[in-house]
């Protein structure tokens, strides 16, 4: 296993059933958080992915499409 390969952590901002905005990770089933405002959410998002090496962060908009990514630190190596 090489160690040196960091892969990328990938975190989704997603409208929330019935109402609000969750934030999720790839491969995960579970929300992070769950917030009232797009920018609530967009907040946290963006707090976990610049705490990763390289990640990035896709925000979606009501109808689920992706709408914006921003990229995050850079893969090392």
């Amino acid at each position: 296993m090489d160690m040196d390969r960091t892969e990328r952590v990938v975190y989704h901002v997603v409208p929330a059933q019935p109402g609000g905005w969750n934030v999720k990770q790839d491969n995960s089933g579970k929300a992070l958080g769950t917030h009232k405002s797009r920018t609530q959410a967009i907040l946290q998002a963006r707090d976990l992915a610049l705490a990763q090496t390289y990640s990035l962060l896709v925000v979606h908009d009501r109808e689920g499409k992706v709408e914006k990514e921003y990229n995050y630190g850079r893969r090392p190596g």
